[in-house]
């Protein structure tokens, strides 16, 4: 398993609000691979918005250069991560949906020119906890038509060798791992598949049972830990200190013989600078069985 993380965990703005305002341009890309190799990281996820130096509608040539910067590095590419819930395949509107399912191909095309694996795909919501003031969609309607969509994108995924991958977020939505089986199951394509955030199961289950339910269909895992005494949205702690069982999520990625990145998702406080880096680092490597890695 590759030790990977998220570009957004390396801004240096102390007012951080998840997206990627400062990377302007391909040296800022350049600077960011160089400090994720020194902080140990063999894999990068890189996050594309609707706007800025990696957007939907950079040139071709910006993107591959991109991608160069990374393997130039020393760094593989985890997959693309669209803006969350900047689309949706779920929405009441038609044309939201068919919206959502150009933005997905999109993502994928950009994928491909950067020789990344897939698109994290967070495909809408039925209501959203942290916002109540959001109008629900009535879940089995969300439900049939994410299928029927991701159906639809399913042979360009093929055709671009990319990997739809859905992520199980905090969308009222998906918090089974049987549900989650059955609907990869019921789409039936090599390139639909799942990736799995460990933390955000913890409210809910056990990470360990949902991977050892999903098998074969995880195609990468996100590393997130949440308090579940908190019961909300503020839950989220540092790796290590919740409740994510983490011998037994290893051990249930072992039996499933899951060889993939393993992804840090983690966001920058102006209170720790680059040491969220170093910790999560090391406590990945704590999480993996691995040598400790010296300071540099």
């Amino acid at each position: 398993m590759k030790k990977a993380i998220g570009i957004r965990a390396f801004s240096d703005d102390p007012d951080f609000q998840g997206g990627i305002a400062f990377l302007k341009n391909e040296d800022d890309y350049a600077r960011c691979f160089e400090k994720a190799v020194r902080y140990g990281f063999e894999a990068i996820q890189l996050y594309v918005a609707s706007d800025g130096y990696l957007s939907l509608d950079s040139p071709p040539k910006r993107v591959e250069a991109i991608a160069r910067r990374a393997a130039d590095a020393g760094l593989a590419l985890a997959s693309l991560e669209p803006r969350p819930f900047s689309f949706s395949l779920m929405d009441d509107d038609a044309e939201v949906r068919r919206q959502g399912e150009a933005t997905v191909r999109r993502a994928m095309e950009l994928a491909r020119l950067m020789g990344s694996p897939g698109v994290l795909t967070i495909p809408g919501y039925v209501g959203l906890p942290w916002d109540p003031t959001v109008r629900p969609i009535r879940y089995d309607f969300a439900y049939e038509r994410l299928r029927e969509s991701l159906r639809r994108l399913a042979p360009d995924a093929e055709r671009l060798g990319v990997a739809i991958l859905i992520e199980n977020i905090w969308n009222m939505f998906m918090y089974s791992p049987l549900e989650m089986r059955g609907l990869i199951d019921e789409v039936d394509s090599p390139c639909v598949r799942v990736l799995l955030d460990t933390g955000n199961i913890v409210p809910f289950g056990f990470p360990e049972q949902w991977i050892r339910i999903l098998g074969p269909r995880i195609r990468e895992v996100h590393l997130k830990d949440y308090r579940r005494a908190v019961g909300t949205i503020h839950g989220f702690v540092s790796l290590l200190e919740g409740d994510v069982n983490w011998p037994e999520v290893m051990a249930a990625l072992r039996e499933i013989q899951y060889d993939g990145v393993l992804i840090a998702e983690v966001f920058p406080h102006k209170h720790h600078g680059e040491a969220i880096l170093s910790q999560t680092s090391d406590a990945m490597d704590r999480i993996m069985g691995r040598k400790r890695r010296e300071q540099s």
